[in-house]
């Protein structure tokens, strides 16, 4: 199995537009809200990383990632198989 290692977010975030940078800042304050209501949580921030595209989805999801114990990041997983 292959592991993965997300890039940090400090390289992404360098990367980002001044607009996407304020975008990603509400994305970030979003699905730390979100993920204080568990695994209920968890599939809304799953919604936000489905509604993001390129390289945006991509610095959501290591956010999300960076946000999760083990346990968070097993679940993340499973559900993202499912969709």
């Amino acid at each position: 199995m292959r592991t993965f290692y997300p890039m940090s977010n400090h390289l992404q975030y360098q990367r980002l537009s001044q607009s996407q940078q304020e975008k990603m800042s509400a994305l970030s304050d979003a699905l730390s809200s979100v993920l204080n209501y568990g695994e209920e949580g968890l599939l809304i921030a799953i919604q936000i990383l489905n509604n993001e595209k390129g390289q945006m989805r991509l610095s959501a999801y290591d956010l999300l990632w960076e946000k999760l114990d083990d346990i968070g990041k097993k679940k993340l997983i499973k559900l993202l198989l499912k969709s």
